[in-house]
This record gives structure tokens, C-alpha cells and sequence, in this order.
């Protein structure tokens, strides 16, 4: 049987989360409701909430935790959910009033679907900024690792060379992230302190007390770093916790426990696999034309890999050292560098609704360096769902208005350093593009909040570095991708096996790709779920595998690839009839995680 057990694992005891504390604090809040901030729509209702900054000192003043609900349309409510939808830094408010109704859907119309944002991000105290939004601070600072000779210029690096002179660029980012440890801590203070998931998980079972009853069971869906949310309660209040869902499990004990950079190559282990799945569904179209396949003529998955690898290689060594902004994003393709075409692709991996969006961005790669076609401009993007945000971080949807509050909560949730450099990452960096990724572990230093952890002085007040091992009182549900490009479905098996949730957990294994179970659209998802909420968890298997599989309805170019897991069903419940089509609208809003989980 296979082992999940961390190996030679040091726990170390310090400022360590408990269960219930300030006892004198805890009495729940009356929580007015009143209409939501840019929300015309009069079924949504929203409330600040004031919690203590520190659950361990009384003394310490209070912050506003905004809270965003859509109540059940039927009554009598049969339930409430609280949904986290990723990060660290993303909006649960906006999540809520953009897909409330799609995922009170998903549930029943007896339900609330509620969620807040989290401390430090967008209406939720305390404040945490690290540039001046009105300037250009944001793209100067970043701006560093741009042009020829600099970092964004590495290539492939399996490559001699390249590994060569991406390693000479380590002194360089050492001293950018020392300086933007520096700065943070000027502008912040000791606010950083006090936004670590520890915090956030008291807040959380507070806002459960104050809105449905002191002492009711947390209902919670957490996707994506929601899912380390979601195993601190476990862990934290496992006497609390009620139907939990984990969808795109983050390894929270490991983020808890072990150095960031010990563990780098785990976010690109299931980047690989992404990609490759895509090449199936492109090369097994059924529907919509796989537009790259066609131009190309090559007609299998590996043929069109080995295409894509070629046109990186080329984007590579043609790359005119142009820094990536607004204008040069829009114009000219052939001004893209690498590691910035990479992000790319790996956001684009993420859901169904972008794979097809992804075709047309190999399709013009292709033809650029055919000299055919360079501009960007044809390339239509739905203005609902992207914007192009910072020149370094790619494309991602409008909601996630990107927060630097990741790093304080990433970095502010690990262990102290033991003496790490960043030399050291550099060299780790290679060795995960060597033996697990060869495409994408070179993103790791510019594009990962790990990256800046072992010079980041603000650690969280509370934090969890101890064995996660404690067993909830009610029954996980636990749903992982298997080709997911930021959450290896590992990470799912090993949370759900013998050494940690065991019996207490359902492990439901998505044959997909993209990240989370909104990713794609699913029948078998949807019953699923709404079975479990209903009280009705999947039976166990009994074992350390799968207790339920689960395929996908469609990809964005036909039905799935036979390779997948089979034939889709031919028939579905009445729940999940009523829901054809609402996974793709949420998931364009999931997981799109730049410098996040």
C-alpha cells in the first residue's frame, strides 16, 4: 500500500492554532443585513462583521469582515454553504454576487450560499497594499526581470544554457525580494501578522455562530487554497465541522510544515498532464474543430505536443528582449518572452471554456513565426471574463482583482527558515525542470509566492505546524482533477487515505483536466454533490483509491477522448439537467491563479 506519510517530517510547536479561544470575544455578532456595494440586484445581501484582529489578545482592536449572501429562494432553507474560491487574495463577496445564483442551483434553492472576503482583501480588514495602485509602482517594480539578459529571457531548462544562465540570475532576484520583503513591511506593518488561514478559520466559524446559531455546523466549500481553509477547520474545530467540500486540494500540511522551496516541484506536476490532455481532447475532436490540429495537419496528441514544444523553443531563441506591457500584449505576439508565453498557456489549462481560447493562441504562435500573422489584436477575448492585468502575471478573470495579500498569507502561514537561499531555489528550480516539468518549473521563481518565503520576515501571529491527522466529525467530500495543472491529484489521495481523513473523507476522481471540479461540466459531479448535501456521502470503497469516478460532458472540442474514462451518460438526474451549462459559466471565475495556490 502506498505511503502518504510525510518523510522525516519535523513538527515544530509555535504560536500553534487551537481550538476556541477569548472566550469573552466569542459571543456572535448581530449581523445587520442591508444591500450589497455595486450590486443592483436586490436578492443579494451583504453586512460587515468585526472580529477581533488577534483571537488571542483581547486588547487588540477589531476589523470588518464583509460578508456577501444570496438567501435561499424556496423556502423553508434546508441549508447554507460558505464558499472560499481560491488565492490567497481572492473576493468571496464578488464570487458570491457574480455566481450565486448558479451555485445555489448547484445545491437547491433551499439553500444560502454565502461567503466573505477574507482579512486584507478588498472590503476586509486589515488593510494590506503593497503598491500605489494609481502609479505605475506595480509594473516598475516587476519590470526588473524584464529584457534581454535578464530573468524573463531563461528558456527551456533542460537545456545546458539555458540552466547556465537562469542560475546567474539568482543573485538579481535575491536582492528584489529582500527589497520587496522591506517595502511590504514599511507599508504594512504589523497588519501582516493578522491574515494568516489560521485567523481566517476563527473568522470564519464566528461568522457560522453570529449568522446561523452559535455552536451550528460549518458547511464549507473551499477550492483551490479554499481547501487549505477547509483542512485548518478540519484540524482546528473537527467537533464543527458539518458538509465540507475540498475541490482542488492544496496539500495544506505540507504548506504548514515543510521549507516552500523543498516542495516547488509539486505545483507543476500536474501542469504537464494538463497539457497533455489537451492535445487528446484537440486531436479526438468531435464538435467544434480544433483549429491548431487542422492548420497543422498533425493529427495525435503526442504530434501536436511535439509542435507546441518546437514553436516555445522558437518564441525562445527569437525573442527580442521587447518588455512585456499593455501595448506590446495587444500588438505583437514575437514580443512575448518565454516564461510569459508559459503562464499563458498554464492559466489557459485551467477550465474548458479557455481550451478553446488556448487554440487560438497556439494557432497564432504558429503563424507568426511562419511570418503570416504577428498581431494579437484578432485574438477576441469575452470582455465579461478577462482583462490583462500587470504585464508579469498573464491573463485572468475580472473578479480575482489581484491583491498582494498572497504573499503575506503564503508566506506568513510557513514555517521559519532554516537557512534556505536563493540560490538554493534556483538549483531546486532546475532539478524540478529536469525530473518533473520541463515546460513550466521555470516559472517558479517570477510566478509563485513560494519563491519569496525564505526572506520573508512577517510571520502569521497563529499558524499550524503540527501533524493533520485529527479526524472530522462528519464525512469530507474530497474532488480532485487528474490532470489538474495546479493541484496534483496525489494531494487529493493522500488527504483522503488512512494516514490522515481515512474514513471520514469520499475521494471523487474527476477524469479531466483543469482545476477544480468547475473546470468542466460533469452530470456525475453535480449528482454527487448534491447527494452528499443532501446526507447521502458516497459509499466508501473501503481502500486507499477513488470511491466515486466521475467523467466530463464535453471538452471545448467534442466529447471526451475514449482514453478518459469512457463514454459519457446517456442519461442524467433531474438535478443535473437543470444545471447543463452553469460549471463552465462558474469555472471562468475558479482556480485562474496567477501568483496564487
Amino acid at each position: 500500500m502506498q505511503s502518504f506519510l510525510l518523510p522525516l517530517l519535523t513538527f515544530i510547536f509555535i504560536n500553534s492554532c487551537s481550538g476556541s479561544v477569548l472566550k469573552e470575544r466569542a459571543t456572535p455578532a448581530s449581523v445587520a443585513w442591508g444591500g450589497c456595494l455595486n450590486q443592483p440586484q436586490a436578492a443579494f445581501e451583504c453586512a460587515n462583521v468585526d472580529v477581533p484582529l488577534d483571537w488571542q489578545d483581547a486588547s487588540k482592536r477589531t476589523v470588518p469582515i464583509y460578508v456577501s449572501r444570496y438567501p435561499a429562494t424556496k423556502l423553508p432553507r434546508k441549508g447554507y454553504m460558505f464558499y472560499n474560491p481560491g488565492g490567497p487574495g481572492l473576493s468571496g463577496s464578488r464570487f458570491i454576487q457574480s455566481q450565486g445564483k448558479l451555485l445555489q442551483a448547484q445545491l437547491g434553492l433551499d439553500w444560502d450560499v454565502i461567503s466573505w472576503d477574507p482579512r486584507g482583501v478588498l472590503l476586509s480588514g486589515p488593510t494590506i497594499q503593497m503598491f500605489n495602485n494609481n502609479n505605475n509602482e506595480d509594473d516598475d517594480f516587476w519590470g526588473q526581470l524584464q529584457g534581454l539578459g535578464n530573468y524573463n529571457t531563461h528558456g527551456n531548462l533542460t537545456v545546458a544554457e539555458d540552466a547556465q544562465f537562469f542560475m546567474s540570475q539568482a543573485s538579481k532576484f535575491d536582492n528584489m525580494t529582500i527589497a520587496f520583503n522591506k517595502a511590504t513591511i514599511q507599508k504594512n506593518g504589523d497588519n501582516l501578522k493578522y491574515v494568516g488561514t489560521c485567523v481566517v478559520v476563527r473568522d470564519l466559524v464566528y461568522l457560522v455562530d453570529s449568522i446561523y446559531g452559535e455552536g451550528s455546523d460549518v458547511n464549507f466549500w473551499g477550492i483551490s487554497y479554499g481547501t487549505v481553509i477547509g483542512v485548518y477547520l478540519t484540524q482546528m474545530f473537527p467537533e464543527r465541522v458539518g458538509k465540507v467540500i475540498l475541490d482542488g486540494v492544496y496539500d495544506a500540511e505540507k504548506q504548514a510544515n515543510v521549507a516552500p522551496m523543498k516542495w516547488l516541484d509539486q505545483d507543476y506536476k500536474g501542469v504537464e498532464s494538463a497539457l497533455i490532455k489537451w492535445t487528446e481532447a484537440c486531436a479526438a475532436g468531435t464538435g467544434p474543430t480544433c483549429g491548431f490540429a487542422s492548420e497543422t495537419g498533425i493529427s495525435t496528441p503526442d504530434g501536436i505536443l511535439s509542435k507546441i514544444k518546437q514553436m516555445l523553443d522558437t518564441a525562445h531563441r527569437t525573442y527580442d528582449g521587447t518588455p512585456v506591457t499593455a501595448s506590446s500584449i495587444n500588438d505583437d505576439i514575437r514580443h512575448w518572452p518565454y516564461e510569459y508565453i508559459l503562464q499563458t498557456i498554464r492559466t489557459q489549462l485551467y477550465d474548458q471554456s479557455s481550451w478553446s481560447w488556448l487554440d487560438r493562441l497556439f494557432l497564432k504562435l504558429l503563424k507568426s513565426q511562419s511570418g503570416t500573422s504577428s498581431s494579437f489584436k484578432d485574438i477576441k477575448l469575452d470582455s465579461r471574463l478577462f482583462k490583462r492585468g500587470p504585464a508579469t502575471y498573464g491573463f485572468f478573470p475580472e473578479i480575482y482583482e489581484y491583491n498582494y495579500v498572497n504573499f503575506a498569507v503564503y508566506c506568513g502561514d510557513t514555517i521559519d527558515p532554516q537557512g534556505e537561499t536563493t540560490q538554493d531555489l534556483f538549483a531546486l528550480t532546475v532539478q524540478a525542470a529536469q525530473s518533473v516539468s520541463p515546460n513550466f518549473a521555470s516559472l517558479t521563481p517570477a510566478y509563485s509566492p513560494r519563491s519569496f518565503c525564505h526572506n520573508w520576515k512577517a510571520r502569521a501571529v497563529e499558524r499550524l505546524p503540527q501533524p493533520m491527522t485529527k479526524k472530522p466529525k462528519n464525512v469530507v467530500l474530497v474532488i480532485e482533477n487528474v490532470a489538474d495543472p495546479l493541484t496534483p491529484y496525489e494531494n487529493a489521495q493522500r488527504l483522503a487515505s488512512s494516514a490522515f481523513f481515512g474514513a471520514q473523507a469520499r475521494l471523487v476522481k474527476f477524469n479531466t483536466g483543469g482545476h477544480s471540479s468547475f473546470s468542466g461540466e460533469s452530470d456525475c459531479i453535480n449528482d454527487v454533490v448534491r447527494n452528499y448535501t443532501s446526507g447521502n456521502p458516497p459509499k466508501d470503497a473501503g481502500n486507499e483509491e477513488e470511491d466515486v469516478v466521475c467523467t466530463l460532458k464535453k471538452t471545448a472540442f467534442g466529447r471526451p477522448p475514449l482514453s478518459w474514462g469512457g463514454q459519457v451518460e446517456d442519461s442524467a438526474s433531474e438535478a443535473s439537467r437543470a444545471l447543463v451549462g452553469m460549471s463552465l459559466l462558474i469555472s471562468t471565475v475558479i482556480g485562474m491563479s496567477i501568483l496564487m495556490f
